[in-house]
């Protein structure tokens, strides 16, 4: 498999993508989604926009809030977990409102001591913690939904080798 050299990680669109941000999911290898997707045309969008892209079920990513039957076997396939290799690296992904509104890195690192990164959503803040490892990272919200009086945002990480830049951004 052909070296991945850039992930853009999303997260809490509740429907919509900021337009700011398309353009860099049109420019990737790789998007993960860590859920609170909420659209399956969002789900068709990141499929048109890249060839990997890995997406997981977040709180509000039920079944039941769809009418079209088509809609609710697409999201019913979403697993509440995810782990993938990229470049031989362990990347785990859940959307993390297990723990409630309050992230739990330590938690995270229990539940996945594998992984050279963690990637979860839910709280719609934005967090890069490379303190400890493995790393984790909650690119905040990507829609316009309760994005805590700042604008959409997402983290991009740059791969060079070994190497693995972490870029987070905010547009207002």
């Amino acid at each position: 498999m052909k070296e991945v050299s850039s992930v853009s990680i999303i997260s809490d669109t509740h429907g919509h993508i900021d337009s700011h941000i398309i353009d860099y999911l049109k420019n990737t290898d790789v998007i993960i989604h860590a859920g609170d997707i909420c659209s399956t045309v969002i789900i068709s969008d990141l499929h048109r926009y890249c060839d990997q892209v890995y997406m997981v079920a977040g709180n509000n990513d039920i079944p039941e809030r769809y009418s079209d039957h088509k809609d609710k076997e697409i999201i019913a396939k979403l697993k509440k977990s995810e782990t993938i290799k990229i470049n031989n690296e362990i990347i785990s992904i859940e959307h993390g409102d297990r723990f409630g509104h309050h992230a739990d890195h330590e938690g995270l690192r229990k539940s996945y001591p594998q992984a050279k990164l963690i990637i979860y959503g839910h709280t719609h803040i934005q967090a890069c913690d490379q303190e400890e490892s493995p790393w984790v990272i909650n690119p905040g919200a990507c829609g316009h939904t309760r994005n805590n009086d700042g604008g959409p945002c997402f983290v991009q990480i740059e791969i060079a080798k070994d190497d693995w830049k972490i870029i987070p951004y905010c547009f207002n």
